[in-house]
């Protein structure tokens, strides 16, 4: 019986992959969520979890789409029948400039 379980978004790598391990290891069964391109290392991370001895599952979404989100939580909901732990972990941003030159 896991002790919750969790959905860690942003979970391929990074931070997100070591919370997602750490809750693995504290006794929660893990759903991960990240981008599409990030598919395979996903699925490495759902492997390293079930070795563990616990449920994992992957839910591929682009956290900045509303639409994907709600389908995302949906999905999660009907695999495990709830969600007791969210870890909003995914990272977004844009490059380019943000100000203009300042003269002296």
């Amino acid at each position: 019986m896991p002790k919750g379980i969790a959905l860690i978004t942003g979970a391929a790598q990074g931070l997100g992959k070591a919370i997602a391990l750490r809750l693995a290891d504290d006794g929660f069964d893990v759903a991960l969520n990240d981008l599409p391109a990030q598919a395979d290392k996903l699925l490495e991370v759902v492997g390293e979890i079930k070795a563990k001895g616990r449920l994992s599952s992957s839910h591929l979404a682009d956290v900045t789409v509303e639409e994907q989100v709600s389908a995302m939580i949906t999905e999660v909901v009907q695999v495990y029948d709830g969600i007791d732990v969210m870890i909003a972990n995914a990272g977004g941003g844009q490059v380019g400039q943000t100000y203009g030159h300042v003269g002296d």
